[in-house]
């Protein structure tokens, strides 16, 4: 296959179209991590940003999403997302202290950055 100068400028301009925070950082630990969050067993991300999952319980999240909920709506999902649905199978990360105030906090910074 041959290249060409369009070919190969192509995975460059799609990092471009993605936000720096989200170029340079991966997903924080407890997005990925079994013991942690695991956002990543429900939740899909923007191509190109963290692992490819099939998951779809959750929403799949994209930053335009993200940003119109808010940091202050993202934390209170994360924290006790029962408060806005009481039927929800996503489990009260802050409620019952299975992530810190500062994985909370880092997980809402890299949801906001996302492409």
């Amino acid at each position: 296959m041959r290249r060409t100068a369009q070919t190969a400028a192509a995975p460059a301009a799609a990092l471009l179209a993605v936000p720096a925070a989200a170029q340079s950082a991966a997903p924080p630990e407890a997005f990925i991590a079994a013991d942690k969050g695991h956002c990543i067993a429900c939740h899909q991300l923007p191509e190109g940003v963290g692992p490819r999952t099939r998951a779809d319980l959750g929403p799949a999240l994209t930053g335009e999403r993200m940003r119109a909920l808010g940091r202050a709506k993202l934390r209170e999902v994360i924290e006790d997302p029962t408060k806005a649905n009481p039927d929800t199978v996503m489990p009260p990360y802050g409620r019952h202290r299975i992530l810190e105030p500062a994985e909370i906090q880092k997980l809402v910074e890299f949801l906001l950055a996302l492409p």
